[in-house]
């Protein structure tokens, strides 16, 4: 199973979906370099049981990464978020690219 680190995400109006991320691949003990992903191909990833992650610079928590559906309205577009917790540094919703 194949872990990544998203650093940060990139919205699309009318709700802020999240489209595409930048993220890293853990390898052993380390980092490897930065790619774009889009949001399939996140998804994808996730339906062959590959798992996303956000870490906290602050607190070193670290918040999972699921897939989600917009909820406004109609709108049912499919993205993904952070699972939640108390900690603002971590969520998708905050990491801006």
């Amino acid at each position: 199973m194949t872990e990544y680190l998203i650093r940060c995400a990139y919205t699309e109006h009318p709700h802020r979906h999240i489209v595409s991320v930048q993220a890293q691949r853990l390898v052993g003990d380390h980092y490897e370099a930065v790619i774009t992903l889009t949001v399939g191909q996140v998804l994808a990833k996730m339906v062959e049981g590959e798992t996303f992650n956000t870490d906290s610079p602050s607190t070193d928590q670290v918040a999972g990464v699921r897939k989600d559906a917009c909820g406004v309205g109609s709108c049912r577009f499919e993205t993904i978020r952070s699972t939640p917790d108390a900690v603002a540094d971590n969520n998708l919703d905050n990491l801006a690219c």
